[in-house]
């Protein structure tokens, strides 16, 4: 399988437009990206971001990976600590790099990030700007 320049992606990124129901919404696509968003369990907030919808689910859990660890007080998380990404209540496999985002998701959704512990217990960390 051959790797692509573009983002460094399995499959080739989509270039497709689609009206849909309105930007940010169900099946709205500009150049091929699609509006999810992406809840803190440990901030108590929402922010969305565009993600191509030819990406693996392993590849889009890794973007929102390394999106939520650049915020302000992740650096405040212990060691052992990590980032599930869960949609429907089910957790996103990072290794998963055959099913595309567009297979699972039609833009408008979210899906949570979840800090948990290495026993799967999931932590109740609440960031407070001091």
């Amino acid at each position: 399988m051959a790797f692509y320049s573009r983002n460094n992606t399995v499959y080739p990124p989509s270039t497709r437009n689609a009206q849909g129901r309105g930007s940010m919404k169900k099946g709205h696509r500009r150049n091929g990206d699609m509006w999810i968003n992406v809840k803190r369990s440990w901030g108590g907030f929402s922010r969305g971001a565009d993600f191509n919808e030819n990406l693996t689910i392993g590849e889009f859990v890794d973007r929102v990976v390394r999106d939520v660890s650049t915020e302000e007080g992740f650096q405040d998380f212990q060691e052992g600590w990590y980032v599930e990404v869960q949609s429907f209540r089910k957790a996103l496999d990072a290794d998963e790099h055959t099913e595309m985002l567009k297979e699972r998701f039609d833009g408008g959704e979210t899906v949570h990030a979840k800090v948990s512990e290495l026993e799967f217990k999931v932590v109740s960390f609440v960031y407070s700007p001091s």
